[in-house]
C-alpha cells in the first residue's frame, strides 16, 4: 500500500485574510499619524510666516518710519494704514490700477496685519509697536501678535510733535 504524502505547500485562505487585515489596521495607523503631522506641519509654516512678515515690518518701521509708517493724526496707527475710504480694506492693502501695491511694504499673498503705535512717555524716541498678522487655515481666521520696542530718531519732528 501506498501513501500519498500530503505536500500542500502555501496559505489558506483564512490565513491571508487574517495577513492583510493586520497589515490593515497597521496601515490605517500610519495613515492617521501623517494627517496629525500634515495639519501641525502646515500650523507651523503658517506661524513661521506669520514671524517672519512680523520681523520684517519691524525692521521696514525702524528703516522707513518717517516715509511709510509716520503717525501724524497720533491714533496709534500708521497714516497710510488707515481706511480712509471706508471700503473695509487698509489703504496701502489696497492695489493700484496695475494690481500692484501702491506702497513698497512687506506683504505675503494670504496674510494681512495691523500695526499699533503705543508713544514713551519716559523717552521720546521710544517706540512700542504691536503687530497682529491674520491669516486664513482650516476655514477660519487665525492671528498671532508680535510687539516689540523700537527707536526712532526725530519721531517728535517726524510726527509734527
Amino acid at each position: 500500500m501506498r501513501y500519498r504524502a500530503n505536500n500542500r505547500r502555501g496559505f489558506t485562505l483564512i490565513e491571508i485574510m487574517m495577513a492583510m487585515s493586520i497589515l490593515l489596521l497597521g496601515v490605517v495607523g500610519v495613515y492617521a499619524i501623517f494627517a496629525v503631522g500634515l495639519a501641525n506641519h502646515k500650523r507651523a509654516v503658517d506661524n513661521t510666516t506669520a514671524s517672519v512678515l512680523a520681523g520684517s515690518l519691524f525692521d521696514d518701521i525702524a528703516a522707513n518710519y518717517d516715509t511709510y509708517y509716520y503717525d501724524r493724526n497720533q491714533n496709534g496707527r500708521p497714516d497710510l494704514s488707515e481706511d480712509k475710504d471706508g471700503n473695509r480694506v487698509d489703504d496701502w492693502f489696497e492695489p493700484d490700477a496695475n494690481g500692484r501695491l501702491r506702497y513698497p511694504i512687506p506683504y505675503r499673498r494670504g496674510y494681512r496685519y495691523d500695526v499699533r503705535y503705543e508713544r514713551s512717555i519716559e523717552v521720546p524716541q521710544e517706540l512700542f509697536v504691536t503687530i497682529k498678522i491674520y491669516w486664513e487655515a482650516q476655514g477660519s481666521e487665525r492671528a498671532e501678535s508680535f510687539i516689540r520696542t523700537i527707536f526712532i530718531k526725530n519721531i517728535e519732528a517726524i510726527d509734527g510733535r
